[in-house]
C-alpha cells in the first residue's frame, strides 16, 4: 500500500509538472451576439478541428453589457493573427459546446498587442454557424409558408375556377376569330360597294359636264335667238315711232278721233321699246333681276 501510494504522489507530481512546462497563452473573448449554452471550465478550444486550448473561465462582463467574456488559455504555436475569430459550437447528441477559432486572413499580424484596461490579448467574436442555421431555419420557415399559400392558391375549387376561365378564353378567341373573319367579308364589301360608287360618281359627273355644255349651248341659242328678237322688235318700235310722228303731223288739223289714234299709235311704240330694252338682256329676262337689286319683299324666280 506504501508502494502504491508513493507512486501515485509521484504521478500527480509528474502530470501536474509536465503541465506546468506547456507554454499556454491567455486571450479573453467578449461574446455578445452567441449563446454559450453547454460551455464548461476545461471546454475544448479549437482550431481547424485541432485541440489547441481550452477555457479558463467565463462571466458576466461588467465592462461591455450584454457580453460574456470567456478566458481561454492557447498553445503559443498555434498562430493567433488578428484577424482571429472566435465562434461558439456544439455537440448535435451531448449539447457540449466548445470554441472554434478561425483565421480569416493568414497574412495578418499576430494577435499579441493588449488593449488598455485589458490583462490578455482580444480574440474578435466570429459569426456562429448556429446563428447562421437559425437563419436558415428561418428561411425554412417562411419557404414552408409560401409552399402552404401556394397550396391554397392551387385548391381544388381554384383550379376548377382557373379551369373555367381559360374555357371562356378559348371560347372568345374562337368567337373572336370568327369575328375577324366577318370583318374582313365587311371590309371587301365595303370596299365593292366604294369602287361602285367610284364607278356611279364618275359616270354622273360625265352626264353633269354633257348637261353643262349643252346647258351652255342653249343658253348661247337663246341669247342670240332673243338678241335678234330684241333688234327686230327695235326696229319694228322705230318704225311705229316714225308712223306715229307722221301721224301727228298729219292729222294736227283733224278731228279728235285721228289724235287719239295717234296717241294709240305712239304708245303703242313706246311700248315695244321698253321691250326691245328688256330683251337686250337674256339672262335677266330668263333668271329674273340680281339679288342686290330687288326690292323689299322680292325674291329671286
Amino acid at each position: 500500500m506504501l508502494i502504491l501510494v508513493v507512486m501515485l504522489v509521484a504521478a500527480i507530481v509528474w502530470l501536474r509538472g509536465t503541465a506546468e512546462q506547456r507554454d499556454d497563452v491567455p486571450y479573453k473573448i467578449y461574446f455578445a451576439r452567441q449563446s454559450l449554452e453547454g460551455l464548461q471550465i476545461r471546454s475544448d478550444v479549437k482550431m481547424k478541428g485541432i485541440k489547441v486550448g481550452a477555457v479558463t473561465g467565463f462571466r458576466i462582463s461588467s465592462r461591455h453589457p450584454g457580453s460574456v467574456e470567456v478566458v481561454v488559455k492557447v498553445d503559443d504555436s498555434t498562430p493567433m493573427l488578428q484577424s482571429t475569430r472566435a465562434t461558439v459550437e456544439r455537440h448535435l447528441l451531448t449539447g457540449i459546446a466548445s470554441i472554434r477559432l478561425v483565421n480569416t486572413d493568414d497574412s495578418s499580424p499576430p494577435l499579441a498587442a493588449v488593449q488598455p484596461g485589458e490583462r490578455y490579448p482580444l480574440i474578435a467574436e466570429g459569426e456562429s454557424e448556429h446563428q447562421i442555421s437559425e437563419s436558415m431555419a428561418q428561411v425554412a420557415s417562411r419557404a414552408d409558408e409560401t409552399m402552404q399559400r401556394i397550396n391554397r392558391v392551387l385548391s381544388d375549387d381554384n383550379q376548377a375556377a382557373a379551369t373555367e376561365i381559360l374555357a371562356n378564353l378559348r371560347r372568345i378567341s374562337s368567337n373572336f376569330e370568327r369575328s375577324l373573319a366577318g370583318l374582313d367579308k365587311t371590309l371587301a364589301s365595303v370596299g365593292l360597294a366604294a369602287d361602285e360608287m367610284r364607278a356611279l360618281s364618275a359616270g354622273i359627273a360625265g352626264d353633269a359636264r354633257r348637261l353643262a355644255v349643252r346647258y351652255d349651248n342653249l343658253g348661247e341659242e337663246s341669247t342670240a335667238a332673243v338678241r335678234n328678237i330684241s333688234a327686230s322688235i327695235g326696229r319694228v318700235s322705230d318704225d311705229v315711232a316714225r308712223l306715229a310722228r307722221s301721224a301727228d303731223a298729219l292729222f294736227a288739223d283733224g278731228n279728235l278721233e285721228l289724235q287719239i289714234t295717234a296717241r294709240e299709235l305712239r304708245a303703242t311704240a313706246d311700248s315695244l321699246g321698253a321691250t326691245a330694252r328688256r330683251l337686250r338682256d337674256p339672262a335677266k329676262l330668263l333668271f329674273g333681276p340680281p339679288a342686290d337689286s330687288l326690292g323689299p319683299g322680292e325674291g329671286p324666280r
